[in-house]
């Protein structure tokens, strides 16, 4: 009866001290997503005062046909080796896309920057040269 009682005893310890499994929720992974920038080409040259036109699209892969509305997009830029800065912020129109008119006074890197939110992955557009004459 010792014996038994020592046993369970041990035995009711050891299941204390084991580790439990988690039984928490999965980690929800946001969606991937791209982010195209047209401005002219990979270098672009723009008078002084002169605005810049650049269109974008933010999209889903996957196959989805389009994102939620109302997503932001911030244009950037860097001049020389310092961080890149926005300096525009632009919502999605219902089809992902949309069309901003910048004014650059210096010469700068050009891109689109999108934070990513739970749903959907941050994105950055390729980079565009955009030289002031």
């Amino acid at each position: 009866m010792i014996i038994k009682t020592l046993l369970a005893g041990v035995t009711a310890v050891g299941l204390l001290l084991s580790p439990v499994a988690a039984t928490a929720a999965p980690a929800v992974h946001a969606k991937p997503t791209t982010l195209e920038l047209d401005a002219g080409g990979a270098k672009v040259k723009v008078k002084k005062g002169n605005q810049l036109q650049i269109k974008g699209k933010l999209g889903a892969q996957g196959g989805e046909r389009q994102l939620t509305l109302g997503l932001d997009v911030f244009a950037q830029v860097r001049v020389g080796a310092s961080t890149w800065t926005n300096i525009y912020t632009r919502s999605c129109a219902p089809n992902s896309t949309f069309t901003a008119k910048l004014t650059i006074d210096a010469s700068a890197d050009l891109r689109l920057y999108f934070p990513g939110t739970s749903v959907y992955a941050s994105a950055t557009s390729n980079i565009v040269g955009v030289v002031v004459i």
